[in-house]
This record gives C-alpha cells, sequence and structure tokens, in this order.
C-alpha cells in the first residue's frame, strides 16, 4: 500500500515527542539533590552552618579546633586565638607563648610568659626575658652553652656547659674570631696540623697535602705528567724509556727519523714511529719548534701547530730536556699571583745544570725561558718562542 512522505512524518511526530519527554524527566542527569538546608559540595550533601570543614561556603574550612555556628567559624573558649591554621591559648601555650611562635623550650607558659623547670638546675631563661626567652639546658645548648649566648663552632658539641672539639676533629686557633674544629687529615686549610694550608691545587688526604692533577696527567712523585708520551714515566710512573727511544701511546719505541704515512714520507726525528690518523686514512705529524737562543729545536706530534695547553708544554719542555730531564711542576703560576700557568724541567747536574719553563695559559702563552743552574726564573715579556 503506498503511503506519502507527510503522511510518514505525521505519524513519526508522536514517537520525537516521546524522546524529549524522556530526556527532559532527568532519567540522565548527574546532579546532587539534597535535603532542604543542605547543600551539595563536590558531590556531598553538608550543613554549611555547622560543618567546619564547609562553613558559609564549599570552599572555606575552619582552623583545627574551631566549631562551626551559623555559618562563621569560631575557636572555644579556652583557646580564643589563632596561630596560623590552629586555636590556641596564648597564655598557657609553650609554643605560642604570648605570641604566636615564642616556644618555652623545656618550661610552660603562664600569663603569656614562659616560665622554667627548676630541674635540672642548668635549665635558664635566655634570653632572661619572660616575653622573648626560650627555656634552654645551658649544660648541653649548643647556642646557650654555659652561658646564655655561647654559641659553640660548627662541627663542636656542647657538654657540661662546656664547648667540645671531639676526635677525630681538632681545635686550630683556639680563642680567635677564626676558631674552628676541624679534621686535619681532610682540611686543606689546617692540613696535618693547625695553620698548615695546602697550595693552590692540592687537596688534603691522611694529613698530607697531595697533587690535583688535570684530567689525562698522573701524579709521579708530586709532578703531574702525561705517561702517554713522558719517556721519564712511560705508560707508569718510574718507567724510563732508554736512550735513543721516545714514549707514544704509553710504550716506548726506537726512534727514527723518517715515517711513511699514507705514502708521505715524514721527517720527525722526535715524534717516534707514529703517524696521524684522520678521516680513516693518515697523516705526517705536524711541526713544532722551540726557540732557544740562537738554537732552533724541531719536533713533531699529532696536535696542531700552536695549540698551547699543559700537554703540548710538556711535550716541548720534554724535547729540550731530553729523556733524562726532570719535570719539576706541570702548573707553575709565573707571576705568583694572577699569571701564567707553565711547565718546569731541569737537565744536566752541577755546572751543566739548566733549568727551563714553558708557558702554555695566561699573558705569557708561547713564551719560554731557559736558564743555567736550578733557580728556573719565570719569563717576563710575552713573545712567540715554541709552538
Amino acid at each position: 500500500m503506498a503511503v506519502s512522505i507527510g503522511s510518514s512524518l505525521a505519524r513519526g511526530g508522536w514517537l520525537l515527542a516521546l524522546v524529549v519527554v524522556v530526556v527532559a524527566s532527568g532519567c540522565s542527569s548527574t546532579a546532587t539533590t539534597c535535603p532542604t538546608g543542605q547543600t551539595s559540595c563536590g558531590g556531598a550533601c553538608v550543613d554549611l552552618t555547622s560543618n567546619p570543614l564547609y562553613c558559609g561556603a564549599c570552599n572555606v574550612s575552619c582552623n583545627a579546633g574551631a566549631s562551626c555556628s551559623g555559618g562563621s567559624c569560631a575557636c572555644p573558649a579556652d583557646k580564643p586565638a589563632t596561630c596560623g591554621l590552629v586555636c590556641v591559648n596564648k597564655q598557657t601555650d609553650p609554643a605560642n607563648c604570648g605570641t604566636c611562635g615564642h616556644n618555652c623550650g623545656l618550661g610552660t607558659c603562664a600569663a603569656g610568659a614562659c616560665v622554667c623547670n627548676t630541674t635540672p638546675a642548668t635549665v635558664a631563661l635566655c634570653p632572661n626575658d619572660p616575653a622573648t626567652g626560650s627555656c634552654v639546658d645551658k649544660a648541653t645548648s649548643g647556642a646557650n652553652c654555659g652561658t646564655c649566648g655561647n654559641v659553640c663552632v660548627p662541627a663542636t658539641t656542647c657538654s657540661t656547659g662546656t664547648c667540645q672539639c671531639l676526635p677525630p676533629n681538632t681545635t686550630c686557633q683556639a680563642g680567635t674570631p677564626s676558631e674552628v674544629c676541624t679534621n686535619t687529615q681532610t682540611d686543606p686549610a689546617n692540613c696535618g696540623s693547625c695553620g698548615r694550608a695546602c697550595g693552590s691545587g692540592y687537596t688534603c688526604a691522611a694529613g698530607g697535602c697531595q697533587l690535583v692533577c688535570a684530567t689525562g696527567l698522573r701524579n709521579c712523585n708530586g709532578v703531574c705528567v702525561d705517561t702517554r708520551i713522558d719517556p721519564a714515566n712511560c705508560g707508569a710512573c718510574g718507567n724510563p724509556c732508554g736512550s735513543g727511544k721516545s714514549c707514544v701511546n704509553s710504550v716506548c719505541q726506537a726512534a727514527c727519523t723518517t715515517l711513511t704515512c699514507g705514502g708521505v714520507c715524514c721527517q720527525a726525528p722526535t715524534a717516534g714511529n707514529a703517524c696521524c690518523p684522520t678521516a680513516g686514512s693518515e697523516i705526517c705529524p705536524n711541526v713544532h719548534k722551540n726557540f732557544i737562543g740562537t738554537e732552533v729545536q724541531t719536533y713533531y706530534t699529532c696536535t696542531p701547530s700552536y695549540t698551547y695547553d699543559v700537554l703540548t708544554a710538556s711535550f716541548a719542555s720534554g724535547t729540550w730536556a731530553g729523556d733524562f730531564g726532570l719535570p719539576i711542576s706541570s702548573q707553575r703560576a709565573c707571576p705568583d699571583t694572577g699569571g701564567s700557568l707553565c711547565v718546569v724541567r731541569q737537565k744536566g747536574f752541577g755546572v751543566t745544570a739548566a733549568c727551563g719553563v714553558w708557558c702554555y695559559e695566561g699573558p705569557l702563552a708561547a713564551t719560554l725561558q731557559v736558564t743555567q743552574g736550578y733557580a728556573c726564573p719565570c719569563p717576563t715579556q710575552q713573545q712567540v718562542d715554541w709552538y
């Protein structure tokens, strides 16, 4: 049987109306319906006139110890004041005596003032003002040891009214503003004994000042050396390479005057038999020179020319001193304060003794000075003496 579109819409209208009625009836709603006199706060029905957690409004809660009446918070009669979020009685509360935060310590609070116990007899009010002082035991208080205001220095303890520096610590500079209680086994300002300070670049261990070497260097008999290239300490402290040998990558190798790298002949008489790797290939070492008076020393390394650091200075000075040269320092300051850092080496003995200073950092970088004897004075004028 044929039915017109208009007739179908007319018949379907009652179904649409039914759906609207069902939705409007609230079957799908999640709203909370509270009894008369209560309000929904976060899904819970509460009485805003008496609930201390929701007093007067959903986002208002009373202080600890307070009650809610008529939508207003009120502390009880025995604790009429508030300190922070707590109802307190400033006349009797030892943690808030007279004023918020005034703590009576070992005493009690009466009429808004601290009263100290009489036992033990060493308990006293410090400072001696009931309105501001606190009851402390002067026999053990580090801030009031023996007398009010006598503060024990850090690391000490107060015992029987006396500041004591207990082992393994020691009192240094006693009775002065600089008094300290310290461990002389580890304190770089009092290393081994009071007043014995370690110099710059040193730390204190087991009561002795020990040199702290830069990364890549090793402490060999009090001198920082690179055991990868030092012929006097090759691979390990005290392992010298023999005459005619050099130290390359911590291994003593026979010296040679010619070297083939990537098919190229390199004249490297002091660099050892080692090529420089680059991009999967090998290239000749870089040329370096020492200008000492009228003498010019030439040597080769993989480090680019005109590179100045403790490693290049150590290699340059080692080239001058030879296999039997003695490293003296790798961090010599020239001048002593605010100056450059330099490597110092000696060679020879007696009348043949000589000392060389190679500066690698600061205003005197690239400068060297060689003098006869053992004095090892610093250079004074910057110029390019090595690269």
